[in-house]
């Protein structure tokens, strides 16, 4: 008998799976709660290098650059429920801390599908190398680190959208993502280089790069497919019945001053790495 390919198709419908988690919270906690506000800083003054922990909540949320001019290390607009920690520490080198506290009260249920109710807004001052480490909460997540420094990213997904746009830095980034349930997408900016770690959770992963990056993808794919572009070769690996490994390398990788070097091991769901000519 011959040996056939054979190539498993997977879908996941993500609208479906959050409607499941609001009425799952709706049953579980009820229908009052309050939602509370807060603005939260730290001063720039004599920080030379900061360490930032964000855990972030329910809602939206966001993490962008604060303006060159800004006194601020760090400026954050909350709207939430419970409690927050906040903590700040150091001196030139900073650490900052930031935090849902407890578990979440009764009532969360009615508003977790709301999301102009909740929202976490977090901006870091530029021109500062940042270590950062960052939790998923429920709901989206949009973190655009392109006009930061940032020599380490860690990022743990939680549940819903997540997107990241890693530094446009000449020093190599190292960035890691411990992937939860829902869709990820990643921008690694032109002339950037480093390594990227992923563990896939449940969900879609996308990388894009710039058409010119050399980039080297290694991968032990979970359930699910993996989609590169035509003009990657493979160095080693093959299909299996319910996923792929193996070594991809762009045609210029051997050669480029600046590499990236993916890691992607994966869980159920698919993994795609495309090109973009605007980047």
């Amino acid at each position: 008998m011959s040996k056939k390919k054979r190539k498993v198709e997977w879908s996941f419908d993500f609208e479906d799976m959050g409607e499941r988690f609001r009425q799952l919270f709706g049953d579980i906690m009820g229908d009052e709660v309050e939602v509370k506000s807060a603005e939260l800083f730290a001063l720039r003054e004599g920080a030379t290098s900061a360490h930032i922990e964000i855990d972030f909540s329910v809602g939206k949320a966001s993490l962008i650059a604060l303006p060159t001019d800004s006194d601020n290390l760090f400026e954050a607009q909350i709207n939430y429920i419970g409690e927050y920690e906040f903590e700040v520490s150091g001196l030139e080198e900073r650490f900052i801390a930031l935090r849902q506290k407890g578990r979440f009260p009764r009532g969360v249920g009615h508003i977790i599908g709301n999301n102009n109710d909740l929202n976490w807004d977090i901006a870091l001052a530029p021109k500062v190398p940042y270590h950062l480490s960052v939790k998923g909460g429920i709901g989206e997540t949009e973190i655009d680190l392109s006009n930061l420094l940032a020599d380490v990213v860690k990022l743990e997904t939680g549940v819903g959208k997540v997107a990241l746009t890693l530094p446009a830095q000449d020093r190599a980034f190292a960035a890691s993502i411990d992937g939860g349930v829902g869709k990820t997408d990643v921008v690694i900016p032109a002339g950037s280089g480093g390594e990227l770690d992923i563990s896939g959770g449940v969900g879609e992963v996308t990388i894009t790069v710039a058409a010119d990056a050399a980039v080297r993808l290694m991968t032990d794919a979970g359930i699910g497919k993996v989609n590169l572009p035509d003009s990657f070769i493979r160095i080693k690996g093959e299909d299996h019945f319910v996923g792929i490994s193996g070594v991809w390398e762009s045609a210029n990788f051997a050669g480029a001053k600046k590499q990236i070097i993916i890691d992607y091991d994966g869980g159920v769901g698919s993994f795609s790495l495309r090109h973009s000519p605007e980047i």
